[in-house]
């Protein structure tokens, strides 16, 4: 049967994407250049057809762009205008396709179930006698869908058919001129823009590609997944040979990074433990500090009989005893001082002995200083300075005027007798 039908067609979406790139592959082959033709398979072989003793070359628009007079020549004479025929359409190889003329082929459109696209090729063959007017026994077929119309249930095919001894006496012709019959087209299917008709008898299909045309696609699919290889794993290779070479300095500057990591950790473990004992003795007020500010804030009718400093916890807590004039008054007082905080009796209050006095037990605890500002060690050995450095010349000092000279003071004018009265 034709070439182009196959036992089994798939429908849906899986059909879609056959025709998308059936047409897609088609168009990339258009922009093939003509000796790499032998990729394309016979689909891209000029037609060929014998018109009036003469041989004609017939693009895809169906216009002839070369033609040669064979009758009056002898077999060898007309086998050799043929190649040279060919060999001008750019087909060094001697493939060709034959050409049927309009009185040789009958093209139809056919409506058919959309159900039989599955079976299609078999379908046609059971009803050809009623399509056409000849057998399925008695003729080449090939067909193309045309459209689909989902909502009605129907395709639309064109269905191109020749009688058998039609095509055989073409595709015998041409043999024996030595041509590499590659498909036999229909005449008026030449400026269709999608896949051509071709009726080509199933039966010689083998004959459509040689072996030298095998082994190019064979060596062009091998070229192409050798170029995937190597585009895959190149940019791999590239990343790893980076990675050996940068290993090694990579591990060379973490070790001196976690070195020197090392030795800032220690140096500042030994700075906190130096500067322990003067956190504390900073973050801590003297007691003399604590003593002033008592004497400061407790008034005049207060009297201190114990005095207490003394560490709880984390904490430093001063403990005062005595007796006031009101006890309550020296909490408002405690609070209100810079140096102590959380004022609080401890124990009951009782009178005392002076008359309108109370006798307390108060304790405050004492607020620690804040530290001053502390800065990384690597930074303070930086701005240390240089112990060798030449100290800076000193400018010895204006010279002073001299002073005017003081005059001296006068004597003093002795007092003068008292004059004596009258007596």
């Amino acid at each position: 049967m034709a070439a182009t039908a196959s036992a089994t067609r798939p429908s849906g979406l899986h059909q879609g994407a056959m025709s998308f790139w059936r047409w897609w592959s088609g168009e990339l082959l258009q922009l093939v250049p003509e000796r790499f033709a032998i990729l394309g398979g016979g689909d891209r072989a000029p037609v060929l057809a014998l018109r009036d003793a003469e041989a004609v070359v017939i693009d895809s628009r169906g216009s002839v762009v070369a033609r040669a007079k064979i009758a009056s020549l002898d077999e060898a004479g007309r086998k050799a205008a043929v190649r040279s025929l060919l060999e001008g359409a750019g087909e060094l190889r001697g493939r060709a396709r034959a050409q049927l003329g309009p009185d040789e082929a009958l093209v139809r459109r056919v409506s058919m179930p959309a159900a039989t696209e599955e079976n299609l090729r078999q379908v046609l063959e059971f009803e050809m006698d009623r399509l056409t007017p000849f057998k399925a026994d008695e003729v080449y077929f090939d067909y193309r869908v045309v459209s689909r119309d989902a909502a009605a249930g129907q395709i639309q095919l064109q269905l191109a058919v020749a009688r058998r001894e039609v095509v055989d006496a073409r595709v015998r012709g041409l043999k024996d001129l030595g041509v590499n019959v590659q498909g036999v087209a229909v005449r008026e299917d030449a400026s269709h823009a999608g896949s051509p008709f071709d009726l080509l008898p199933s039966e010689q299909r083998g004959e459509r590609e040689s072996s030298r045309e095998r082994l190019a696609q064979r060596l062009a699919i091998g070229a192409v997944l050798l170029l995937l290889f190597v585009a895959l794993v190149f940019p791999v290779y590239q990343k790893r040979e980076t990675f050996i070479a940068l290993n090694p300095l990579v591990n060379e500057a973490r070790k001196k990074a976690e070195d020197t990591d090392a030795i800032s950790r220690e140096l500042e473990r030994q700075v906190a433990d130096y500067n322990f004992l003067l956190a504390r003795k900073h973050g801590t007020p003297p007691a003399l500090a604590v003593v002033e500010e008592l004497s400061r804030l407790l008034p005049d009718n207060t009297w201190i009989q114990q005095l207490d400093v003394k560490n709880v916890g984390k904490v430093r807590e001063v403990q005062i005893s005595g007796e006031t004039a009101s006890s309550s008054k020296l909490i408002e007082i405690l609070e209100g001082s810079a140096l102590l905080q959380n004022a609080a009796f401890r124990g009951t209050v009782t009178r005392g002995q002076t008359p309108g006095t109370e006798r307390f037990l108060i304790a405050a605890e004492v607020r620690p200083r804040p530290q001053p500002e502390t800065r990384p060690v690597l930074d303070a050995v930086n701005v240390m300075p240089d112990p060798v450095a030449k100290p800076k010349p000193v400018q010895p000092p204006a010279a002073q005027p001299p002073a005017a000279a003081t005059p001296a003071p006068a004597p003093a004018t002795p007092p003068a007798p008292p004059r004596a009265g009258p007596k």
